[in-house]
């Protein structure tokens, strides 16, 4: 772990964002935490400090992730990282996913992973920092989902898959600012997205782990501390496979 670090959260109002948040928090860091509503960020996270700042809006949107890394500039003088798990799930059936669907879902969670870490990555350069960005994939992108009955269906899948290679690209782009980029790939995990899954479809996610549970939040915050610290620092452009033994390849 480490300590008086400047991290970006995104999602950061539950689930897996909130998590991080508070366990950065915990351990002496500042964080400014992103999510597109502010009560739900108090309500989770408390009122803001001197170690915690709020930036509320859409982070796949420019102007916000910009935002976001102006905030950390002003409040906490450096950007050190960047936990990005702001994400919308799409659990419709490839049957039933329209043009309109399809696009909604790759323009948040891919195109909105790229404008996050670029906003992150500028504010790095600009200040000569060598900082660690996390994205995050999906376990589904190893097994692949047709939709329905709760699970991600191809537009959500197909969007986490992008962000697979994002951070290949990405890395070759910071690597020469000392700037690592990977991401964590979950399983199913206990959080609002996958309160949507039917009860049938959490039993066969926890049955087909080999360690045969549903992952918890915190379990996935871990991984993605452990990017951005200096314990993995030779590691980019890869992506940990937090799934539990959902799917080996």
């Amino acid at each position: 772990m480490f300590e008086d670090k400047s991290i970006i959260v995104t999602g950061a109002a539950s689930g897996i964002g909130r998590a991080c948040t508070l366990q950065l928090l915990k351990n002496g860091n500042r964080v400014v935490a992103s999510d597109l509503n502010a009560s739900k960020l108090e309500k989770a996270l408390g009122t803001q400090t001197n170690h915690l700042k709020f930036i509320i809006g859409d982070v796949s949107q420019t102007a916000i992730a910009e935002n976001a890394a102006t905030l950390a500039l002003e409040a906490f003088g450096r950007v050190d990282g960047l936990a990005h798990f702001a994400a919308i799930h799409s659990k419709i059936d490839w049957m039933e996913t329209d043009e309109e669907e399809f696009n909604r879902v790759l323009a948040v969670n891919l195109t909105g992973s790229f404008l996050v870490t670029k906003a992150a990555a500028k504010a790095m350069i600009a200040h000569n920092v060598k900082g660690s960005i996390v994205l995050t994939a999906s376990g589904s992108t190893l097994i692949g989902s047709p939709g329905g009955q709760g699970t991600g269906g191809p537009a959500y899948v197909s969007s986490k898959g992008g962000v697979l290679v994002l951070i290949r690209s990405m890395a070759r782009a910071l690597g020469p600012h000392g700037i690592r980029i990977n991401s964590i790939s979950p399983g199913v995990v206990e959080t609002a997205m996958t309160a949507e899954y039917t009860e049938k479809a959490m039993s066969i996610a926890a049955e087909r782990a080999v360690l045969g549970r549903i992952s918890t939040p915190e379990e996935q915050a871990d991984a993605a501390i452990w990017l951005l610290s200096d314990s993995s620092a030779f590691v980019t452009g890869e992506t940990i496979n937090t799934n539990g033994g959902l799917a080996f390849g």
